[in-house]
């Protein structure tokens, strides 16, 4: 057993070494009441930095206790009134950050742009690919994978914003109208087709081309291009018509949409795929139209 230290929220804070990047409100949210309830049930991994304790493991934990301090302080009175549950450790830059990537990617919680950035890192403290995928237990062929995505992102830093939630900000004098996040969900998507044959590498560039003549007008959020990329791998078939994809993208942008994290009980759940494939449509429409449809009837009843 590692012994665990009791240390203050107020010393607690984000290592600059963790490899989450972008933390979801909703799933902080919903942590925060299963703290309340049960308390803190896996301590955070922490590193000394400075006069605070940097958190290597343990970010979207770190970010629900604080929410708990603000929203519930009798709940975290009751839990956290000594201090925060942690294991502190003597580690490096690159064992701190071998250890951060290891745990976000058995927990399958990273964006696909962070689970590239961090190989990245890997890679520029010298380990090779073959060193990667031994040390973090990974097939070689998704190390290669993941850093030719993120590489080829990084390629297009003049017109991707920078890794943040929601649409990127229209300014004047600024190109940078792409969620970087969003374009390596896409990319990903577009690399597993290519490597399969169902799309061929022009395709690929075309739908790349499309989605930058698209957000020089109408920036391109995170949600939106993980919708496009979501179509594209239902409907390859789409790549191959430039004005389609166009349309398709555009819809997208018009739809004005905002994700949620439910859970769908299994029966229903496939009862709404075997709708989407009926109507050749994605499984998160037939939510869509399915919700719409149920909404203005329950409107009807209470009209009557």
């Amino acid at each position: 057993m590692e012994q665990i230290t009791l240390i203050s929220l107020d010393e607690l804070v984000p290592s600059w070494i963790n490899v989450r990047q972008h933390v979801d409100q909703e799933r902080v949210r919903a942590l925060a009441e299963d703290i309340a309830i049960r308390g803190l049930i896996n301590p955070l991994i922490v590193r000394k930095e400075g006069d605070k304790y940097g958190v290597i493991c343990g970010r979207m934990r770190l970010e629900a206790i604080r929410l708990l301090r603000r929203e519930k302080p009798e709940a975290f009175e009751r839990f956290f009134a000594q201090g925060v549950p942690c294991v502190v450790k003597e580690l490096d830059d690159l064992e701190a950050l071998e250890l951060s990537l290891s745990e976000n990617l058995r927990q399958n919680t990273l964006t696909p742009e962070e689970v590239g950035q961090g190989l990245a890192r890997l890679a520029e403290y010298g380990l090779t690919e073959e060193e990667i995928s031994t040390r973090l237990l990974l097939d070689i062929a998704m190390v290669r994978r993941a850093l030719t995505i993120y590489r080829r992102v990084s390629a297009m830093s003049n017109l991707v914003a920078s890794s943040r939630p929601g649409r990127p900000p229209v300014k004047s004098g600024t190109k940078k109208s792409i969620s970087r996040s969003g374009v390596t969900s896409l990319l990903s998507v577009l690399e597993k087709k290519e490597k399969r044959g169902e799309i061929r590498p022009e395709e690929k560039q075309r739908v790349l081309e499309v989605v930058k003549n698209v957000a020089q007008t109408k920036p391109l959020s995170t949600s939106e291009l993980e919708i496009v990329a979501k179509k594209i791998e239902t409907f390859p078939e789409i790549v191959k018509d430039t004005s389609k994809l166009r349309e398709v993208i555009e819809q997208v942008v018009q739809m004005d949409t905002v994700s949620r994290v439910i859970a769908l009980r299994r029966d229903i759940a496939r009862d709404v795929e075997q709708y989407a494939e009926q109507r050749q449509i994605t499984f998160d429409e037939a939510v869509n139209q399915l919700l719409e449809e149920a909404l203005k009837n329950l409107r009807r009843k209470q009209k009557s």
